[in-house]
């Protein structure tokens, strides 16, 4: 068994008698502490699987898991302009709710990280991207000297662009 300087396996040599094979080990550094990883297939809201046991009138236990209520539902984001699929728990479907809409949960909820991979991350990472885009698009309109006062009352419908009429400003 090689060992470096820090205490981690490098590498495990197993020894036959026709052969020598060597397998490579994880670090300690490449190993994730919580083997569920189940935040990374959506948004969980910080609900994870839960472990106990079932305790009956006789006061044998047996060991049980909670999983969390995860649904599968396609929820609007409003800065992409698009439905989108995830995997969801209902306690995440009410902070959404609660924080009012899917762009701010994904933007300012602690439990969808800037970094990493997962259904949340990846989605945050395109409404960043929009809106980083859509500021810069912004800037240039000023620059050329149109005006951008109206771009926040623009009516999005489908992917096309309605102005407001005269009879919905009054």
């Amino acid at each position: 068994m090689d060992v470096s300087d820090d205490g981690n396996v490098d590498s495990i040599i197993i020894s036959t008698n026709q052969h020598h094979q060597q397998l490579p080990t994880t670090t300690n550094a490449n190993r994730n502490p919580n083997p569920l990883f189940s935040s990374r297939r959506g948004l969980y809201d910080g609900k994870d699987v839960r472990f106990g046991n079932n305790v009956p009138f006789s006061m044998k236990k047996t060991r049980r898991r909670w999983n969390p209520n995860v649904q599968e539902k396609r929820v609007y984001s409003e800065i992409l302009d698009e439905m989108i699929p995830f995997h969801i728990t209902t306690s995440a479907l009410r902070s959404i709710d609660k924080m009012g809409g899917l762009d701010q949960y994904l933007l300012k909820s602690r439990h969808v990280s800037t970094k990493g991979e997962g259904e949340g991350q990846r989605i945050r990472n395109r409404v960043v991207q929009k809106m980083r885009h859509q500021k810069e698009l912004k800037k240039q309109a000023i620059a050329r000297g149109e005006c951008v006062e109206d771009w926040d009352k623009i009516v999005l419908v489908g992917k096309k662009i309605k102005q407001p009429s005269a009879s919905e400003e009054e």
